[in-house]
């Protein structure tokens, strides 16, 4: 099957409402989506320069990619994030959120969305006068705990699997997404952030099947996707997130982090590590 892919630029795009609701429906009962406003917000007023709480500048660009069949039905979703830090030479391809609705897997799709940061990288670090063969790239995804229980969540991580991605050990890397919601609205009525425990999932380019990853990319695994999340979540609850996570990273001894190798099968032993 053949998809086209479109860029979407604007949430004035129609495509934008289309896109947004198809995430919304598969990642927002999960809580880990963007409020629609957030996302219209990276859309139609970018901004290239945030600072993250740790004191890196860095800088961020977002992009919105529907794939859409031969009769123009939308096929599959996928954003992400490229941030960089110009004086380190590292940039993150944050790898937000992919999906491929149920009539289109299995047909390759999957594998297409995947690897289209790759290609976006590229062109964002070459405009911003960056040779990406001279910089660290490492590609980020937050990916749910493995669970017996919950087939898909394996699936998913057999598909990055394949594509040379690894998972830092979560003892060296207790990574949490924050709380997406409006943290002022839920502390008002008593309520508590909930932030969601996740893998740091990565891939670093050229360095692939590599047993451990150097902690300096491990740090920026946090303080890029940070950067990012610190457009919209409350920043005391982000500070407190990044100095409990980092906290540890910094207590290790060592220079660099272990790597964790995801399923290739359902029945993957693998996978009791992963949860």
């Amino acid at each position: 099957m053949t998809y086209r892919i479109e860029a979407v630029e604007s949430s004035k795009s129609p495509s934008f409402e289309e896109a947004y609701g198809a995430l919304a429906a598969e990642f927002g009962p999960r809580g880990e989506l963007e409020r629609r406003e957030v996302v219209v917000r990276w859309l139609d007023e970018p901004s290239s320069t945030p600072t993250s709480s740790s004191g890196e500048e860095l800088r961020r660009t977002y992009h919105l990619l529907v794939a859409r069949d031969e009769r123009g039905s939308l096929a599959g979703v996928r954003d992400c994030h490229v941030v960089w830090d110009r004086r380190e030479a590292i940039a993150v391809v944050y790898l937000a959120h992919v999906l491929v609705l149920p009539r289109y897997r299995r047909t390759g799709l999957g594998a297409l969305l995947r690897s289209l940061p790759a290609a976006i990288a590229r062109r964002v670090l070459g405009e911003g006068g960056m040779d990406a063969s001279k910089v660290d790239v490492l590609f980020a995804a937050e990916m749910e705990p493995a669970s017996r229980g919950d087939e898909a969540s394996i699936v998913r991580l057999i598909a990055y699997g394949t594509d040379g991605f690894a998972a830092i050990a979560p003892v060296a890397l207790p990574y949490w997404q924050p709380d997406f919601r409006d943290l002022d609205g839920v502390l008002a009525s008593g309520g508590e952030p909930r932030p969601i425990r996740l893998l740091a999932v990565v891939r670093f380019l050229g360095h692939e099947g590599a047993l451990s990853l150097p902690k300096r990319l491990a740090r920026a695994f946090v303080t890029h996707l940070y950067a990012v999340f610190a457009t919209h979540v409350r920043p005391d609850h982000l500070a407190a997130l990044e100095t409990r996570t980092l906290g540890v990273l910094d207590a290790l001894g060592t220079p660099e982090v272990p790597l964790l190798p995801l399923p290739r099968t359902i029945d993957d032993e693998a996978i009791e590590r992963l949860r």
